[in-house]
């Protein structure tokens, strides 16, 4: 598991290098990067709750710097693991970032209190909603995942517990911002939204990087003289060749099509999930129907398709015979020993499983595609807002959280140079392990949902010669320079280079290039029978899938199944999400 934890961190790493080119907007946990933004009203010449007096009214300006030192009641929670990290005499409550927004806009965090992250953090935190003891401004999102940060505000809407920022938000955000939010049509601001007012700012950021893509050996397609799949029944084709033309030429039939884990369902790697997909099949989504309710996807008919479709690759030994006994680490054993041609997963399995087979076998050649049965690349997501910015009730300048949201997101794309310079510094110095500790003041940067495939597009301007590097930002010329530039013009020559590369340039421009059609997971919280019976639901769904994919029940026991998710809680649960639903939308 290290191995992996080594892998993803390093395929990590080069996607937060867009988001966040220096640490200087990274808090603790209710100061963490995310997405988001919102609303608010003009300043006032009002005490605060922290002791601002008078406070002079100034024209909107986004950037705009207090005349006075402005007092801001936090809240923040101590990693002790992070807190390794910071270099010598760098603490929570004194560093160089927040000096950094004390410079930009001359505000203060003052602690309200702090504790210890993981369960000590989140039951203060919880505890504040029922005592109405708020910060005067605070990251307001789930701790356990038993409710959306959306119910959560509503239920302080309702209270009267957070300020109207509507007015604020159209005064003073930025048109960087503005422009964020209306690359997805401000839907993430009318999710912060109820009665025509906005009362938080919500997160948004890099979402579409997460289709689900496939991975296949091109040498091994290149050796049958074999086009990559475009189709399902591509898939099927490819997969039949893999196993019975001997594809490693070793003269064994030791090959299968695809490899795949016991937990199919679940997106990350050897799994399942772009062939339910490809069928409009969503098996671990709530999503809605036709006529606008909101139903759990895996009970949906779509998935018979690709429950058929698996179930002849099984027949056929396309499939691992004992996959149902295999978890992700075991299947990435076979990819590893060279007897797997394909997997469907993420972007950056390049980096996890695939790089151990690269570093064994010098001519696998792993390359990403995407396909479909009507030549849309289906997908269903989170919608992108899981945190906001939210303001105490009376506090007298709510206009603060949108300068703060102004801030952090050109911060996050790299805007400031000081902090760019900083982050240099502190590598000459110290490397890359060490940094200064991340300010107390609750913020985050917001950005496009497909910020990411909009970088690889400018890459591939540049390879092409259509473009220069100067049209690349500084985090975009970071992954260039260190890591794809290299292995471009020396392939294969440093193995991490090689395989950031192929993460980019092969699976995230196989999503970039495809007409995407992307679903919103209706529901992210939960309900009491949720909590009493889904689990033994989603078992149940798993075990009736295994058992049709392994031919062990016809197709049509999908029907017995639904009957019986449905008898057993099942309808329950979804009233209850669909009640739970109208109450966060107010109805």
């Amino acid at each position: 598991m290290r191995k992996r934890s080594a892998g993803l961190a390093m395929a990590a790493a080069a996607m937060l290098v867009l988001a966040a080119c220096s640490n200087a907007n990274n808090g603790g946990d209710q100061a963490s990067q995310s997405e988001g933004a919102s609303p608010a009203g003009t300043e006032s010449a009002q005490t605060n709750a922290s002791g601002n007096a008078n406070q002079t009214v100034e024209k909107a300006d986004p950037f705009g710097k207090y005349p006075e030192t402005l007092n801001l009641q936090v809240i923040y929670d101590r990693n002790s693991e992070s807190e390794k990290q910071f270099i010598p005499g760098s603490s929570y409550e004194s560093n160089w970032n927040t000096d950094f927004w004390l410079d930009q806009l001359n505000i203060k965090p003052v602690v309200k209190w702090s504790a210890p992250s993981g369960d000590q953090y989140n039951q203060k935190y919880n505890l504040m909603f029922a005592s109405n003891d708020l910060p005067d401004m605070f990251i307001l999102k789930s701790t356990d995942g038993r409710q959306s940060a959306r119910s959560m505000l509503k239920k302080l809407v309702d209270a009267d517990m957070v300020e109207d920022l509507t007015d604020v938000y159209s005064q003073y955000a930025s048109d960087e911002v503005k422009d964020y939010y209306k690359s997805f049509e401000n839907k993430t601001l009318d999710y912060a939204s109820f009665d025509g007012k906005m009362y938080g700012l919500p997160s948004q950021g890099d979402t579409y990087a997460n289709v689900q893509i496939l991975w296949v050996r091109q040498d091994w397609l290149d050796k049958l003289g074999l086009q990559p799949p475009k189709t399902v029944d591509d898939l099927l084709n490819v997969a039949r060749a893999f196993k019975n033309q001997d594809p490693d030429g070793n003269g064994k039939a030791d090959t299968i099509g695809l490899a795949l884990q016991n937990q199919f369902m679940d997106p990350s790697f050897v799994d399942a999930v772009s062939i339910f997909n490809a069928f409009n099949a969503f098996p671990k989504s709530w999503v809605k129907d036709s006529g606008g309710s909101v139903v759990w996807g895996g009970i949906q008919p779509e998935n018979k398709q690709a429950l058929q479709v698996m179930a002849t690759m099984y027949k056929e030994g396309l499939l691992d015979s004992e996959f149902a006994l295999k978890d992700g680490n075991k299947v990435t054993e076979m990819i590893t020993s060279g007897h797997a041609g394909m997997e469907i997963g993420s972007w950056w399995n390049g980096s996890y499983p695939l790089t151990f087979n690269i570093d064994s076998d010098p001519k696998a050649d792993w390359r990403a595609y995407t396909f479909s049965t009507d030549n849309k690349v289906h997908a269903v997501m989170d919608f992108p807002t899981n945190q906001f910015l939210v303001v105490k009730k009376g506090f007298a300048n709510p206009e603060a959280a949108v300068k703060i949201l102004n801030v952090s997101t050109k911060l996050s794309h790299s805007g400031y140079q000081e902090t760019i310079d900083r982050r240099n510094e502190l590598n000459e110095k110290y490397g890359t392990d060490k940094s200064d500790a991340p300010t107390i003041i609750p913020n985050f940067g917001i950005g496009y949902l497909d910020t990411t495939l909009q970088s690889v597009k400018r890459f591939e301007d540049i390879f092409d010669g259509k473009a220069t590097e100067d049209t690349l930002t500084v985090g975009e010329k970071q992954i260039f320079d260190n890591s794809l530039k290299p292995n471009h013009d020396n392939p294969r020559k440093d193995a991490g280079k090689y395989k950031d590369y192929i993460n980019w340039m092969s699976a995230l421009s196989a999503i970039a290039h495809s007409d995407l059609d992307i679903q919103w997971n209706a529901f992210n919280g939960s309900t009491p029978t949720y909590d009493a019976k889904m689990g033994s639901l989603t078992d149940k769904q798993l075990q009736a899938f295994t058992k049709i994919i392994m031919n062990k029940e016809p197709i049509d026991y999908f029907d017995t199944f639904v009957k019986e998710w449905k008898a057993q809680g099942g309808d329950q649960i979804t009233k209850e999400v669909n009640d739970e639903i109208a109450k966060e939308s107010g109805n």
